[in-house]
């Protein structure tokens, strides 16, 4: 093998290798967008009208974290 055969299966590793840690990495970036989704969800909601309750809280929870709309209040599923 020469250099720049050696070279290229380098190249060519590495940028596998790059590519899954990139994908990797966009896997646990994008929850962190959900929390700013509710509390938008939440200011837009106590902004509509003036107040704010817990049940306002709940329904934003349920339209960003779609995983709970069949969980109770502790996060056992609903048979």
């Amino acid at each position: 093998m020469s250099i720049n055969q050696n070279l290229r299966i380098a190249l060519k590793v590495s940028c596998i290798v790059f590519s899954v840690l990139i994908l990797a990495q966009l896997m646990v970036i994008e929850p962190a967008n959900a929390l700013t989704r509710y509390f938008n969800c939440v200011t837009r909601a106590s902004n509509h009208n003036g107040s704010f309750s817990v049940d306002n809280a709940e329904v934003c929870y349920d339209k960003v974290f779609k995983g709970a709309l069949d969980n109770d209040e502790f996060g056992k599923p609903i048979r």
